[in-house]
């Protein structure tokens, strides 16, 4: 059962999910390389560059997948708030991270620390290769397509040109 009404669904689909999504690929789509190429002002591709960490692992959380405390692992997210929201409220289906291959697992896990560390949290240096991230990204928006888009058979997501 889900937290939302179908209005509610819809406004999700029509304003929230587009605005994070093109925050999540605006970083790849103004630079196409790497983090650290410094193209035009430095400031607003590292604005960029944190800003798709953070929605990224808020689209890898909706669709169910998240870390271990330890950084050992992937796990199926737990939605502990009333008021979070996962893929099921919206009408997709939960991604299950023993289904994707050990590869695939590594580079979401290193996506989720990464994150955490480097942009939700100030911590101490930690072993983060940024050149992972758009692969990742790349990846996240796939899932989201394929787990709640074409799932719902809704239009409008941002496409990578």
């Amino acid at each position: 059962m889900s937290k939302l009404t179908p209005p509610q669904i819809d406004e999700y689909f029509g304003n929230h999910l587009p605005y994070r999504t093109r925050i999540m690929l605006a970083h790849y789509k103004m630079t196409r390389q790497s983090w650290t190429v410094q193209r035009g002002p430095v400031s607003w591709l590292q604005a960029c560059f944190e800003a798709s960490l953070v929605t990224g692992r808020l689209y890898l959380n909706l669709l169910g997948i998240g870390a271990k405390r330890d950084g050992s692992g992937l796990r199926v997210m737990t939605y502990p708030e009333a008021d979070d929201l996962c893929v099921t409220d919206l009408g997709g289906v939960m991604l299950d991270p023993a289904t994707m291959a050990p590869d695939e697992q590594a580079l979401f896990l290193h996506f989720i620390v990464m994150s955490n560390k480097a942009a939700a949290h100030l911590t101490t240096p930690g072993n983060h290769d940024p050149d992972k991230t758009h692969p990742a990204i790349l990846k996240i928006h796939h899932y989201l397509k394929v787990n709640l888009y074409d799932v719902t058979k809704r239009g409008g997501l941002e496409a990578i040109s």
